[in-house]
């Protein structure tokens, strides 16, 4: 464990080492840095989507054969009882619950390795940069901030609560379709167009949770730093809220934690110029 006057020590010496470089260096640097978190989450979603329309295409299959069943047994006009007496609509339930199971899954895999990889990446690279050194603390204050409660609820229960909502709506919406004499047709656009909406709740959290974990990893290690303040980076077309705070310089501590709602891509960097 660090002694109290090696931890002043590393900070000054963090210190001087930030102010080699001019805020503008900064400012660039985690404008870059912030647009690599954002291709990562794009390279992640564009995986999980792939999974989402092979998912779409097997469920199809499985609405096939439950009409083929409807029609053998010439149940043009289904009720819920005989629906549910049919032996592919157990096969089709279960399908679609093994889809949905599958589908959060992977998404919760593919965000435990996408924070981890940003949490810590950001960590270490500020630190290497700072000339602080990344140790065992360093890399567990990292890790932490993967599984981090900052919105009521993890990422992951927020993940099974979505899939939980998922298949009940795909199932509803299945046997409403069914029982109403709508065609196949009518029941996979259904389909289509709730895996639509549960693939924007998936991309979202994973946009969102990036920025999460990249901004907290930011600001941990600014602070590690000894830098009490920062400027608030607002993307070129940020919204109302985040429009208040772009360009405003002030004590970090004053900053709001971010993002500030979904899909937000502001961040803040250090200000290190006439630091003491």
């Amino acid at each position: 464990m660090p002694k109290k006057n090696e931890k002043k020590t590393a900070k000054k010496k963090a210190a001087e080492a930030a102010a080699k470089k001019n805020n503008k260096y900064w400012r660039e640097r985690a404008i870059n840095e912030e647009a690599g978190v954002d291709r990562l989450s794009t390279e992640t979603s564009e995986k999980m989507a792939k999974l989402y329309r092979q998912s779409y295409r097997r469920l199809t299959s499985e609405i096939n054969a439950l009409y083929a069943e409807i029609l053998d047994n010439s149940l043009e006009d289904i009720s819920r009882t005989q629906l549910y007496n049919l032996n592919h609509y157990t096969r089709l339930r279960e399908a679609v619950a093994k889809e949905v199971g599958g589908l959060a899954d992977a998404e919760k895999k593919s965000l435990d390795s996408l924070l981890d990889v940003i949490a810590v990446g950001t960590y270490k690279s500020n630190y290497e940069e700072l000339g602080l050194e990344f140790d065992f603390i360093a890399e567990l204050s990292a890790k932490s901030i993967v599984t981090e409660n900052w919105s009521g609820i993890t990422y992951s229960n927020r993940i099974w609560k979505n899939a939980d909502n998922f298949n009940v709506r795909v199932m509803d919406d299945i046997e409403s379709l069914i029982v109403s004499g709508k065609n196949p047709s009518d029941v996979k656009r259904k389909l289509m167009e709730d895996y639509g909406v549960r693939w924007d709740e998936a991309d979202r959290l994973i946009r969102t949770e990036s920025s999460r974990a990249y901004n907290k990893a930011a600001r941990d290690s600014y602070t590690s730093a000894g830098i009490d303040k920062c400027e608030y980076l607002a993307e070129s077309d940020c919204c109302d809220i985040c429009r208040e705070y772009k360009g405003r310089k002030m004590p970090i501590t004053e900053f709001p934690e971010l993002p500030m709602h979904p899909n937000c891509r502001c961040t803040i960097a250090p200000i290190v110029e006439g630091f003491k």
